[in-house]
């Protein structure tokens, strides 16, 4: 007897030290992308004249304008991409409780009864009939022994993917409010651009009347009044672009907002503000932890590996314990009386499936190697828009600044135009074409302006800046309930 239970004990040793090196965990995969230790451009960005970037209630507080903060905190309470993704987060926090709730035991109970009525006649008798009774009860439980992981690796893949989940919707929520605020700076621009067009055809307006008056005068020719009235046609050609533009801003507003168009959405400030903070890119590692996308692609890579642990983990056997009581009589006051109960043990486990577990097992580390390049593609995309916002921020500032030349050379030439018309030393057309490159030159800049301001948002988003609306999700070592 003392033998077969030495035989046992060796066996049983054998199929777990051969179980364990099974389930082994696969070597870590290496990311194929080098992080530099700093960005090739780095100029353009404003340093802060004094204290630091305060991002507690959010990267937009660096305006100072309360109608942006508003518009955006609507956004994130509305939005319905946002909405989708908070649905999303929701599903897979509730697949992490059904998965969590497989962890325990289980216990299921049945309550039945039963009621039979019958007739039997015989020949040359009346019929008779009667009935009868039957009542039962039963409880089973249940638990399977987690001997090699599978379930746990499975719950904590779960909530890795649910961890993911929730960083997509802080990566959604910041996209949406640089969103927001770009959208909200173009309509300042456009709104700028249709003011100063609206000065500038009263203008041509009234250089229109001066011309009829000196042709009226002798002073003027056909020629020039025909060529202020071109000028004129010219300037009120721009207006209706920019109305389509205004009312199309407008609507993507409406819908950044999760309001329909018509709602009433309160954007009256005049200025585009110039002088906000912009954020500060660091070094490309902290692009690791600040960047929502990333984390979210880094948590999947780590679920996928667990994944291949449980593939793994099936190829095992299952121990499960048992327990059973069932109770039966055909009195209802009797019912607890008559009893059976039954205790066992099963052992089970796959010994010939054609390769199923195995190929499972590839399907899983192909997708730990997807996992991987997405992880790493992830990574190398958000230097590269870090790298081509800084050099858009310093590239726009500097056109910026030429531009402002090449308007105040325009105007010079536009006043010694002017003189040399009225002088007749030169032809009203050379003035003309001044005066059109002033006025397309003022509104491009306006244009130029707000598109700085847009890259500078831009930084924000792509450094992965947080703030107060993010503070409530959970940490990635944080435990689940099973609610």
């Amino acid at each position: 007897m003392m033998r077969y239970a030495l035989i046992a004990i060796v066996l049983m040793s054998v199929f777990f030290i051969a179980g364990c090196n099974l389930i082994s965990p696969d070597p870590a995969a290496v990311m194929p992308v080098d992080i530099p230790d700093a960005y090739v451009h780095k100029t353009g960005i404003d340093t802060p004249q004094t204290g630091k970037e305060n991002l507690d209630g959010g990267w937009w507080l660096q305006f100072g304008v309360d109608e942006l903060s508003q518009l955006i905190q609507t956004g994130l309470g509305a939005n319905y991409d946002l909405s989708v993704l908070k649905a999303r987060a929701d599903q897979a926090l509730a697949d992490v409780k059904s998965e969590k709730s497989g962890l325990g035991p289980f216990l299921n109970y049945s309550l039945e009864g039963q009621r039979t009525h019958f007739q039997s006649k015989t020949q040359g008798r009346s019929a008779t009939s009667d009935h009868d009774h039957t009542y039962s009860a039963s409880l089973a439980a249940g638990y399977t022994l987690d001997l090699w992981g599978k379930n746990r690796a499975e719950v904590n893949a779960g909530e890795l993917e649910y961890f993911a989940a929730l960083q997509d919707l802080e990566d959604g929520a910041l996209t949406l409010s640089t969103d927001i605020a770009d959208t909200w700076v173009d309509i300042l621009s456009v709104r700028t651009r249709i003011a100063v067009l609206t000065r500038q055809i009263e203008a041509n307006r009234m250089t229109l009347k001066l011309q009829e008056l000196r042709f009226i005068n002798g002073k003027a020719t056909a020629l020039d009044v025909s060529q202020q009235r071109e000028a004129l046609a010219q300037v009120l050609s721009a207006m209706p672009l920019l109305e389509k533009e205004e009312k199309q801003l407008v609507n993507a507003l409406y819908l950044y907002l999760g309001r329909t168009p018509g709602t009433p959405v309160a954007v009256s400030t005049t200025d585009i503000p110039q002088t906000f903070l912009a954020a500060q890119p660091g070094i490309p590692a902290d692009l690791l932890e600040n960047r929502a996308d990333i984390r979210a692609a880094r948590m999947r890579l780590e679920a996928a590996a667990l994944d291949v642990e449980a593939a793994k983990a099936d190829l095992l056997p299952e121990l499960t314990l048992s327990a059973s009581a069932a109770f039966s009589s055909g009195t209802l006051d009797l019912l607890f009386q008559n009893w059976v109960v039954t205790l066992g043990a099963a052992l089970a486990g796959p010994l010939l499936d054609g390769g199923e577990r195995k190929a499972q097992i590839e399907r899983t580390r192909a997708e730990v190697r997807e996992a991987l390049n997405t992880y790493a593609k992830t990574v190398a995309n958000a230097i590269f828009e870090v790298e081509d916002a800084l050099v858009a921020i310093d590239r726009q500032k500097a056109y910026i600044e030429l531009l402002k030349q090449q308007l105040t050379a325009v105007k010079v030439t536009m006043q010694d135009a002017r003189v040399q018309y009225l002088n007749g030393q030169s032809s009203y057309l050379n003035y003309l074409a001044a005066w059109a490159s002033m006025e397309s030159l003022e509104r491009r800049l306006i244009s130029e302006q707000a598109t700085y301001v847009k890259e500078r948002i831009a930084l924000y988003n792509v450094t992965g800046r947080r703030d107060a609306f993010f503070k409530e999700t959970p940490a990635q070592d944080k435990k689940i309930g099973a609610e």
